[in-house]
């Protein structure tokens, strides 16, 4: 089994990408090599786009395939906000480009597990992810985990993750900022997840989508700085979240060079390659995060207290993300909970039903107070109100 540090068989099976190995010879040849080996065109698109001239300028091959590991430069601009964001000292090697964090766990997932194997995956979860390990014929073991570390924040995490291990357990699957509760571990937490995983020798998948959206000073510890993990660790970031640009469909993950390596493998029979135009578009962006990201958070924070303030019922104060995930079940006054979820439709608000983040959570609803403006939040707020009665 693909226990750290074996890949998926199925990675083994691929070929890898047809001009791998002449890559080096070609990058070392530099202009004096004519490329007639891809299908691509040298001409500029001939038809209008809504694109500053500048920009078309200053890169002429925004239309252009890229390396499938990602833009050069883009790269390492992501390298050097690892190391001033997230305590993270990486190269160029240990990035890939992604068409989101969705492609980047996809890929992941079909690089580290094989059929039938386990992944623990601590919930709630984001839904779409044991998809993903469904698809790949593998077994989601969910693990209740972040709403008990509201109420439990010195629970044993280890005890806790002895309870799903079995012989057939090859991965974890962490989410911290959590989406849907909010959470964000503290190192000691964090710690005891590592040292397990090093114990069993299983790979881990950290999903961190909501990096740097942290509330009320709780810091967001990048999984992969923990001592002697890295190398069999998957991290994985986008910029829908604090980027605000879920619609470019850009990501990327940072992993030990031979599982870039493996993954890239995986992803390029799935997409060949992520946006080249996108990630020249986020160059500057992240070069400049820091003259934003603070407000940003401020002002999410800011939504968070007004919902909260205004919610009629008691809940876990989520401490990043941009979520309120809470239990229903004593106010449905004797209504069955999808006629509470009709009802919230009925009133005029829609939220998400919690049995979709995973087992346990079926009487939970997940609302998002960032997606709309402030005066529609506060419309909605009195229709949650109206809808549970309260």
């Amino acid at each position: 089994m693909p226990r750290f540090p074996n890949f998926a068989d199925r990675v083994s099976r691929l070929p890898a990408p047809v001009f791998d190995k002449f890559i080096p010879k070609m990058k070392e040849m530099g202009e004096k090599v004519v490329h007639l080996h891809i299908g691509d065109t040298y001409l500029p698109p001939r038809y209008s786009l809504p694109i500053d001239n500048s920009f078309r300028k200053d890169h002429p091959s925004f239309n252009r395939y890229c390396d499938t590991l990602g833009v050069d430069i883009f790269r390492s601009t992501i390298v050097e906000k690892l190391k001033e964001d997230n305590a993270l000292s990486v190269s160029i090697e240990n990035i890939l480009a992604t068409c989101g964090a969705t492609n980047a766990l996809s890929a992941t997932v079909f690089s580290l597990l094989n059929p039938n194997e386990e992944i623990l995956v601590l919930t709630p979860c984001w839904p779409f992810f044991p998809g993903m390990v469904k698809m790949a014929d593998a077994k989601v073991i969910e693990v209740p985990f972040y709403m008990r570390l509201y109420k439990e924040p010195d629970v044993n995490i280890t005890n806790l993750l002895e309870e799903f291990l079995t012989k057939e357990t090859a991965a974890i699957y962490l989410n911290t900022p959590n989406n849907p509760s909010g959470k964000v571990l503290s190192k000691p937490q964090i710690e005891q997840v590592t040292d397990f995983a090093q114990e069993h020798r299983l790979w881990l998948i950290s999903d961190e989508a909501y990096d740097g959206l942290t509330f009320d000073g709780h810091p967001h510890h990048c999984v992969a700085t923990f001592p002697g993990i890295f190398e069999q660790t998957v991290s994985i970031f986008t910029f829908s979240k604090s980027f605000m640009f879920a619609g470019l469909r850009l990501g990327f993950l940072v992993a030990y060079e031979d599982v870039v390596k493996s993954i890239n493998k995986i992803m390029v029979h799935q997409l060949y390659s992520p946006s080249t135009f996108s990630q020249y578009m986020m160059i500057e962006p992240i070069k400049q995060r820091r003259t934003w990201i603070p407000f940003l958070c401020q002002q999410y924070q800011n939504l968070r207290d007004k919902f909260i303030r205004h919610l009629r019922i008691s809940v876990f104060i989520p401490e990043a993300a941009y979520f309120l995930f809470f239990s229903i079940k004593n106010y449905l006054n004797g209504r069955d909970y999808w006629e509470v979820i009709e009802e919230f439709l009925n009133t005029g608000v829609s939220v998400a039903p919690g049995g979709d983040f995973g087992n346990g959570f079926e009487d939970y609803i997940r609302l998002c107070f960032t997606g709309e403006t402030p005066d529609r939040l506060e419309l909605a707020i009195q229709r949650v109100n109206a809808a549970l009665r309260v």
